[in-house]
């Protein structure tokens, strides 16, 4: 869970540094870097929602095994 933390920093330390540079090259007359910042942008934010999918999925499995253990305690005495 630590490395999806991480991960999910930096995708959005990339996503709002894609945004400032690409408006700070588009004010200085550059066309060229903006659309890379666009490129760079519209990935990280694919990746970033591949990301909360996934772990939306992880905790939704992880809820139900929890649910199923408390419905089904073992019999252990």
């Amino acid at each position: 869970m630590g490395k999806k933390v991480a991960y999910n920093v930096i995708l959005n330390l990339l996503i709002i540094f894609s945004v400032i540079v690409g408006v700070k090259a588009y004010q200085l007359g550059n066309y060229f870097v903006p659309i890379l910042c666009v490129a760079s942008f519209s990935l990280s934010l694919f990746y970033k929602l591949k990301l909360m999918k996934d772990v939306r999925k992880e905790m939704k499995e992880k809820a139900e095994a929890n649910l199923k253990n408390k419905n089904n305690p073992s019999k252990k005495k």
